[in-house]
């Protein structure tokens, strides 16, 4: 039990650790799997809204995603040593940890989307700590743990039209605009502590009673908050084919928190201005599409960073994907055999400052239960 609060303590100092990774509020596991380039491929899953808002123009259904479950941790396979035996104190943590990019992520996401409508229900926690410095170690950390909702529409200013022999590719052209609202409550914290600091030796030598302890130790806030997304779609469909041109504008602004408890500032969500293009055929035995997104294109990242090109191929009850983001390998594949779908995978992201400077190394599965899709309209 003791080691088991040492390593929760550790990964507490986390959620979305190293400032400089870029945050997605709501991430389509099919996105993770080809670098995150989604936003012409958006209105494939659950997660639409999250990335553009006018995606919600090419949807006709009525579709139920109740329970959808994501679990992710580091890809520790090659690495079990370090987790095993911790020290019971901080100069032998650090050095047992020392460059390895820890990290936990577990949520759900309950969505409906019924013709161009869009509502869906979160709770998010991302827990991601990296210490560097053998000289004087620290932890950067950015914690956030998410719970909300976010609800949006479409308006298709041109065309729209489905081709009902070929779901998965409209017909003629379409333009969508679209806008979201979310609001939800953040418990979190971003900051850089020392780990040789007397507060945090004595609350690793001493023993960790509760998590309480451990949110006061490194300053945790909670608060509430909420904020618009808007965003612009173009489409165009022949035969078994379909090109998507999107762009979005999330957090507008940025989302601020009023603070509710704690001492320091509840972390905002950054303002994201995001694009992308995709490509996508169907051939009725199977289908594929191809993704290029640059995002976002509005903080300052290097060019490197923002580029994410992804590549998915669909058969009968299973799909494969693969892409490059950020200059890192991403690759899973999923299974359909309703009433669940399994997605897993290798993610991997930018969590330095600068392109392919400090490679997150991550895995992870989605579970989807009961999806249903009722084509009324």
């Amino acid at each position: 039990m003791r080691n088991s609060l040492k390593l929760l303590f550790i990964t507490l100092l986390a959620i979305h650790s190293m400032a400089f990774e870029k945050f997605f509020l709501g991430e389509s596991p099919r996105a993770k799997l080809m670098g995150n380039a989604w936003m012409g491929l958006a209105n494939q899953d659950s997660f639409t809204i999250f990335y553009n808002p006018a995606s919600l123009g090419a949807n006709y259904d009525i579709d139920i995603s109740p329970v959808n479950f994501t679990f992710a941790g580091p890809n520790a396979i090659d690495d079990m040593d370090r987790f095993t035996d911790l020290p019971s104190d901080a100069a032998g943590i650090a050095n047992q940890l020392m460059g390895y990019p820890l990290y936990l992520e577990a949520s759900n996401f309950s969505t409906i989307k019924a013709h161009h409508f869009s509502f869906s229900y979160f709770t998010k926690n991302r827990a991601n700590i990296v210490l560097k410095n053998r000289v004087n170690p620290a932890f950067n950390v950015d914690y956030s743990y998410d719970r909300g909702f976010i609800t949006g529409f479409a308006f298709n200013l041109i065309g729209g039209a489905r081709n009902k022999q070929k779901k998965k590719i409209m017909t003629g052209q379409r333009l969508s605009v679209g806008y979201s609202f979310k609001y939800l409550t953040r418990e979190g914290t971003r900051d850089k502590f020392d780990i040789f600091s007397t507060n945090i030796i004595t609350k690793i030598e001493n023993g960790l009673g509760s998590i309480d302890e451990i949110k006061d130790t490194f300053g945790f806030s909670k608060g509430s908050g909420s904020g618009h997304d808007i965003g612009i779609e173009y489409a165009n469909g022949w035969g078994n084919t379909e090109f998507v041109a999107s762009m979005a504008i999330l957090d507008i602004g940025d989302t601020y928190f009023k603070k509710t408890e704690g001492d320091g500032e509840v972390p905002r969500i950054a303002m994201a201005v995001n694009t992308g293009l995709a490509v996508k055929q169907d051939w009725k035995v199977f289908d594929y599409s191809l993704a290029l997104d640059i995002k976002p294109i509005n903080q300052g990242l290097e060019f490197g960073r923002m580029i994410h090109f992804g590549a998915q191929l669909n058969i009968p009850f299973f799909g494969f994907f693969a892409g490059l983001g950020e200059g890192y390998l991403n690759y899973g594949a999923e299974i359909r055999l309703w009433p669940v779908t399994i997605t897993a995978g290798f993610n991997n992201v930018e969590i330095g400052s600068s392109y392919q400077e400090t490679k997150g190394d991550r895995l992870f599965i989605f579970i989807s239960l009961f999806d249903t899709s009722m084509d009324i309209f």
